[in-house]
């Protein structure tokens, strides 16, 4: 079981085109970035442990998963393929074609397939550190 902090991210981006662009980008900031694949159980659905540097994955080696004084740690991303998703939403803001429109809050169903499920597992609340927020604003633009 991964402890940690989760954030679910759905897109109809393939795994195999975020990935490698997502740990690029990273590597911008993180040269040392360490990227060990922990599983693959089935056909689509992978599971990566991510670590800063050596340090970071040396110091996740002997006490497990937990967050530095600077809100930095190793962080994992499991990501799988859903044939059919369906979630019951509260709607508060719309973007179309990268226009955000205000919008009074209103109930909805949102029916996707074939899409894609990200879970990024950070070792700190991105508002409580600049570390885990970088890493999911990255992901997060990796996945528009």
């Amino acid at each position: 079981m991964v402890t940690g902090n989760d954030y679910s991210l759905i897109s109809n981006k393939e795994f195999r085109e975020f990935f490698p662009a997502f740990v690029d980008d990273l590597k911008r900031h993180d040269a040392q970035l360490i990227v060990e694949d922990i599983e693959i159980a089935e056909e689509e659905s992978y599971e990566y442990l991510l670590a800063k540097d050596k340090k970071t994955y040396d110091q996740y080696q002997q006490n497990g998963y937990a967050a530095n004084q600077r809100g930095e740690g190793c962080f994992v991303l499991l990501a799988r393929r859903i044939d059919r998703l369906e979630y019951n939403v509260e709607v508060t803001t719309k973007t179309e074609d990268d226009v955000e429109e205000a919008i009074d809050p209103y109930s909805s169903v949102l029916l996707l397939q074939n899409t894609w499920s990200y879970t990024l597992v950070l070792p700190a609340v991105i508002e409580d550190s600049e570390y885990c927020q970088r890493i999911y604003d990255t992901a997060v633009n990796m996945l528009r």
